[in-house]
């Protein structure tokens, strides 16, 4: 299993939200085969599916792609916006203006956290 992370992290919070994988197939509207895919670890969901999936199981979705962060985050509705706004945003970008862009927030934390 390839992605193993992401593949326990999903039947983690399908089990938190007592929801099957046809019900997350239904309300997310990620296919059968690609939800399968993830959950047997040998894919790992694109950035647009990882929100999508995300959104309907009530956890953040890079902490479903593997990321640490926290498992859920408590948004406003306007910061849930403007968050998911910039994950579609962010899940356009080429490869390398994503590094680019992962650089320069690196850099922000860095500097508002002093270091």
């Amino acid at each position: 299993m390839k992605n193993e992370v992401t593949a326990k992290r999903l039947q983690f919070a399908l089990s938190n939200a007592n929801m099957s994988q046809q019900e997350l197939v239904e309300k997310s509207g990620v296919g059968k085969s690609s939800i399968s895919h993830y959950i047997n670890g040998s894919h790992a969901p694109s950035n647009i599916s990882a929100g999508k999936i995300a959104k309907v199981l009530g956890v953040e979705p890079l902490w479903l792609m593997g990321f640490e962060v926290e498992m859920k985050k408590e948004f406003s509705k306007e910061e849930g916006l403007k968050d998911s706004e910039f994950l579609y945003k962010f899940s356009l970008l080429k490869s390398r203006d994503k590094e680019l862009i992962l650089e320069i927030m690196d850099s922000m934390i860095n500097k508002e956290s002093g270091e």
